[in-house]
């Protein structure tokens, strides 16, 4: 691969104008099921445990340090999106460090920048062009590992939502790129990918469910990796659901999508298309036919309380009925968390070891597995 420069914001962030309504739809869509949820929890007192953002996305979380010593978290993000402004909507990447621990618009780790609670100013790819220095080790990291990979897992992040970084033979690299290539990576590695493709074979449209999808980048990612033949869903609270459904619908406009403002049963169905269910919906939820091929949780079991990483073990257990896998990828985090629950539920089919990535796996982002329900026939 050849080194080529580096692509700012304004190269990536074209958004048209149909895409710019769609999106006001979507942010007016989350309001409305942000209002439904909490009138939910102030009827339903005992929910509020399950239903309302806790720990790492709870309103009075603090994961920077402030110089004013003000609160600014995860719902700081959301607030700034929701105002709709169209600029923010479409740099909505460099928005996202709450979904990736990566400040994307400093190019540093999220714990070492105040968050941003502000509108980026116009000329901010000129201070970027200060900060962009030589390639960092994610670059050099995602080289290695993309040339030790089958060319079609070689994920290319679009061109889109003000996605920046080093570019090399036209992809453009950072650090959440090369995160969501580690996971790419395990998941073929051990086996997981060649494991959906056959059952693609048979099947022809995959049934994926990711809890937490972030603003969208590893749905993203398989989305392509499957050729759009996947019946793809997360579950996440709302205001997350207002990045992925942005990012996801608009990258992806063959496929019919919606977000469940009321439950129905076509969540499920062996059809490709696109879901952002809403998480107190999720209790809801009925299997119409087969269980569900694949289950995901990648670094936010770890960000959730106890009772709702109970909750959801619960409903992933019987959504991959005795076929179906989960796949995780989370740090023990300071209660009980994911390593306390997981084996009351499940059987580790598999501990994800690799050969290709660097030593910087499990370290960083924790140990990844497969887990199955002790009937799991394969």
């Amino acid at each position: 691969m050849s080194f080529e420069g580096f692509i700012f914001s304004e190269k990536t962030s074209l958004l048209n104008d149909q895409e710019y309504n769609h999106a006001i739809k979507l942010l007016s869509c989350i309001d409305l099921i942000i209002q439904e949820r909490d009138q939910i929890s102030n009827i339903k007192s005992g929910s509020k445990k399950i239903l309302l953002p806790d720990e790492g996305w709870h309103p009075n979380s603090q994961p920077t340090f402030e110089i004013d010593g003000s609160t600014k978290n995860a719902q700081t993000s959301y607030t700034l999106l929701a105002k709709g402004d169209r600029d923010i909507i479409r740099k909505l990447r460099l928005y996202g460090q709450a979904f990736t621990g990566y400040q994307l618009a400093t190019l540093s780790f999220a714990e070492n920048r105040p968050w941003l609670s502000r509108k980026l100013p116009s000329n901010w790819d000129e201070i970027l062009s200060l900060l962009a220095g030589r390639p960092d080790q994610s670059v050099f990291d995602y080289v290695s590992v993309a040339t030790a990979l089958p060319k079609e897992l070689r994920i290319r992040p679009p061109k889109k939502f003000g996605e920046i970084g080093w570019l090399y033979d036209g992809v453009i690299i950072n650090d959440d790129v090369y995160s969501y290539l580690e996971r790419i990576c395990l998941m073929y590695e051990n086996g997981l990918i060649g494991h959906l493709k056959e059952k693609q074979r048979v099947s022809k449209t995959l049934k994926i469910i990711e809890i937490g999808g972030g603003f969208g980048g590893l749905a993203y990612y398989l989305i392509d990796i499957f050729d759009e033949k996947v019946n793809y869903s997360i579950i996440d609270i709302p205001e997350s659901l207002a990045f992925s459904s942005i990012y996801l619908s608009i990258l992806f406009p063959r496929l019919f999508n919606k977000i469940m403002t009321r439950y129905d049963n076509s969540l499920l169905k062996n059809i490709s298309q696109l879901n952002f269910l809403p998480n107190f919906m999720s209790s809801e939820i009925e299997l119409n036919d087969e269980p569900v091929d694949l289950i995901i949780n990648t670094l936010s079991l770890s960000e959730m309380s106890d009772d709702q990483i109970n909750d959801y073990c619960k409903l992933i257990s019987y959504l991959i009925g005795n076929s179906g896998i989960f796949f995780e990828q989370n740090h023990q985090s300071n209660n009980s968390g994911p390593g306390g629950f997981l084996p009351k539920y499940f059987k580790n089919l598999k501990k994800c070891q690799s050969k290709i990535l660097p030593n910087s796996y499990p370290h960083r982002r924790g140990n990844a597995n497969f887990w199955v329900n002790s009937t799991y026939t394969g």
